[in-house]
């Protein structure tokens, strides 16, 4: 039955009042409140793409068991493509393969080929892959030397993919090391598999690799085409006008392509400096390839809340916490509830510093921003892997336009941030982000602005300064302001990538990483406080010096007493009292101890073992003054000019030590003998007795019979003058007073001093 116009006019309204809600329902989503000076939403391409990138580890070598994961892993990423999805659009899986272990090669030949024909299999079809070669963490660009080689089966994965992306001192190569000889079906897979991708090494660069039997030429033809080609080949070529030939490899010898070489011959366009720069490179936001937060990771996590104000003596603790549960409790996820709170700015980067030497693929640090923060609690927070703040949450905010700089109590002066700015831009390098959002938490007056990258679509917030510094700024343009005297809201700070996502509370947080338990709450007990406040008393620069002079004082007083006594235990405790409150204040570790103790073990040889070779001496000494000059300090050698400020404050335990050692030789020669309590402690010199010989006193006099004066006896032999006779009972040297006694006469002790005893006989 045709409708009739009522019902049609129904129809419609009730139509259009739905596609009004819809979009009604659209609009406050994108009006709520964001912080763009400019308004200039409209060009955020990178935020409304539906691209996405995921980050999968492939450890080697690979077995079934790896290659069983990988596979599955990639077919649930790639049901998460819808169909109908543009190729530019396709998630991008980045297969990142851990070549910093020691063994990166003896990969199953089987479970490779399995993995390598799957990658190209048309489940995988919506997706991209890419393989990716990081660099071993510390590698040092300046050496100029390949670091990491993929090799074995392996690389049968890795040009199986789309693309490869290979970091600074990566290679790949050697395909053939584990086998002794190549099968020709062998031959046929490599060659099948490195057919059918044209962004990654051709056919005969990956026989190459297999085969030690194969030599490799790279040749530029007439027409200036590039070819890879065999020595036989390469003869033919050359007859028939090649201009250029260049060897890979010979006869004998597997080949290898280090990253430049794979940059030059124009086998990858991809050569990130670090994961973060492979997202930019990849049109992906900077944070999609940190890993799925619940891909594949049991994550057991801990909370701490900040205090009110973050000052030195709780960074310390919250550093020492955050490394005790991490080792003994194999914690791998941290997460700080930040709300409205405040910080010395040392604090903060002293534990900014230590998060982001963390492989946050190991432990992962998330910073929950409840409330309005800036300052260093602002900075702290973005030095985490990741960020999630509270639908009321913002980051920052500058001051009014009339407030000039000083004005405000806390506003951090300009000589300061200059100190400070060369520290935060190496924790943003070590996190592999930009430094001025961080910076701007400092100083609020810094100017923030918005950035795309027109070929890549990359959005970047840079400061002037920064901008300024990049080399490809040409290639950016600015899209306008962000922050202001509000700061950035949560909104935002989700679509421009500063935030990994939104959440209410800790609940959303455990569902958004899948946590299996709720995080443990980590606080300091009152004894943790009271702990703390007197190691850091025994760590100051004026009562370190004081310990160590103690301890001296009291190790030589025991070194001149024999046997240990009360003053060696005094040293023991004073020197056990500096090494822990350095170690609680984060200066002293195993290192400085095992210094310490070696070199007092080489004095002890130097004195009792080896007297008189000075080398035990002089290098124990050495070796303690080197121990307690780094137990000072919280660094090895200085870089900044901070930490040449340190040095002064460093070698004042030193000098303590000396003037400890200086004073208890002083105390023990004159103050002790003298005192009636302490003189027991030490051994009485030996008196020297006047023989009355010329005047002169006996040195070699050990006994004295004084007491013998006036008792008698018997020679029992003659005494000419010097003789022996029996007295009490028991027989001595005697001397006549001058005249000659027979044996057997009865004599008369007339004067006994020392060991020399005179007698005459008794008429």
């Amino acid at each position: 039955m045709r409708p009739s116009a009522r019902q049609l006019q129904s129809v419609f309204i009730a139509t259009a009042v739905a596609i009004g809600c819809v979009f009604s329902q659209f609009a406050v989503a994108k009006v709520s409140p964001v912080t763009f000076q400019n308004g200039d939403e409209a060009k955020q391409d990178l935020a409304d793409s539906n691209r996405r990138g995921f980050l999968v580890k492939i450890p080697l070598p690979i077995d079934s068991q790896v290659s069983s994961s990988v596979r599955q892993t990639l077919l649930r990423l790639a049901e998460k493509s819808p169909p109908g999805v543009k190729a530019e659009n396709f998630p991008i899986v980045v297969l990142e393969f851990d070549t910093t272990g020691a063994k990166t090669s003896g990969s199953e030949l089987e479970s490779c080929i399995a993995l390598a024909r799957y990658l190209g299999h048309a489940d995988l079809s919506r997706i991209r892959t890419v393989a990716y070669l990081p660099s071993p963490r510390g590698f040092d660009q300046d050496e100029q030397k390949t670091a990491s080689l993929l090799s074995g089966h392996a690389v049968l994965v890795a040009i199986a993919a789309n693309e490869l992306a290979l970091e600074p001192g990566t290679s790949i190569g050697q395909a053939g090391i584990d086998d002794s000889q190549v099968e020709p079906w062998v031959r046929e897979v490599y060659r099948s598999v490195a057919g059918k991708r044209l962004r990654t090494v051709p056919p005969e660069i990956a026989l190459a690799m297999l085969d030690p039997g194969e030599s490799l030429f790279r040749v530029t033809t007439a027409e200036r085409e590039n070819v890879y080609v065999d020595g036989e080949e390469r003869t033919k070529l050359e007859n028939a006008g090649s201009v250029d030939t260049r060897t890979i490899s010979t006869p004998g010898s597997l080949a290898v392509l280090t990253r430049e070489q794979m940059e030059e011959f124009g086998l990858t366009r991809l050569t990130p400096e670090s994961r973060t720069d492979l997202a930019r490179q990849l049109d992906l936001e900077p944070h999609s390839l940190d890993g799925n937060p619940a891909e594949g990771k049991n994550w057991k996590a801990i909370q701490v809340n900040l205090p009110a104000y973050l000052d030195e003596q709780a960074a310390k603790w919250l550093v020492k916490a955050v490394d005790l549960e991490v080792s003994r409790n194999e914690i791998n996820m941290v997460i700080l509830n930040v709300d409205s709170n405040d910080g010395d700015a040392d604090a903060c980067l002293r534990v900014a510093q230590r998060f982001v030497e963390f492989d946050q693929d190991q432990v992962r640090t998330v910073a929950f921003v409840r409330g309005p923060i800036t300052g260093p609690v602002g900075m702290l927070s973005l030095a985490c892997s990741h960020l999630i703040m509270a639908p009321d949450a913002s980051l920052g905010g500058s001051l009014p336009s009339d407030q000039e700089v000083g004005e405000d109590a806390d506003e951090i002066s300009a000589e300061i941030l200059e100190k400070l700015k060369p520290l935060i831009q190496a924790v943003a390098e070590k996190k592999q982000s930009d430094w001025s959002l961080m910076m701007s938490m400092l100083n609020p007056k810094l100017r923030l602005s918005r950035y795309r990258q027109d070929s890549t679509g990359q959005i970047r917030i840079l400061s002037d300064e920064e901008f300024l510094a990049l080399e490809d700024k040409n290639d950016w343009a600015m899209l306008g302001l962000i922050g202001g005297i509000g700061g950035i809201n949560a909104v935002t700070a989700e679509q421009n990538f500063i935030a990994r996502t939104i959440a209410k509370d800790m609940g959303q947080i455990k569902t958004f990483y899948q946590l299996g338990e709720s995080p443990k709450s980590v606080q300091p007990t009152a004894t943790d406080r009271w702990v703390e406040r007197f190691a850091n008393f025994l760590s100051s620069p004026f009562v370190a010096p004081w310990l160590l002079f103690a301890a001296m004082f009291f190790f030589s007083t025991e070194m001149s007493a024999p046997g240990l006594g009360f003053p060696g235990f005094l040293a023991t405790v004073c020197f056990v009292l500096f090494f822990w409150s350095q170690s609680l204040d984060g200066n002293a570790d195993w290192l400085e101890i095992i210094l310490f103790v070696v070199g007092a073990v080489f004095i002890m040889i130097e004195l009792f073992a080896l007297p008189g070779v000075g080398v035990f001496g002089i290098g124990g000494l050495l070796m303690m003054i080197v121990a307690v000059v780094l137990a000072s300090q919280s660094f090895l050698i200085p870089r900044t000019n901070e930490e040449l400020a340190q040095i002064p404050y460093s070698l004042l335990p030193v000098i303590g030590a000396g003037f400890g050692v200086i004073t208890g030789a002083i105390v023990l020669r004159k103050v002790l003998p003298n005192s009636p309590y302490l003189r027991r402690m030490m051994l009485e010199p030996r008196q020297r007795i006047d023989t009355g010989l010329e005047g002169q006193s006996d040195p070699e006099a050990v006994v004295d019979w004084s007491h013998l004066a006036g008792e008698t006896g018997e020679t029992v032999t003659k005494l000419y003058p010097a003789g022996k006779a029996r007295i009490a009972g028991r027989v001595y040297d005697v001397v006549s007073s001058g005249q000659l006694v027979e044996k057997g006469k009865e004599v008369l002790v007339v004067e006994a001093k020392g060991n020399r005893i005179v007698v005459k006989q008794i008429s």
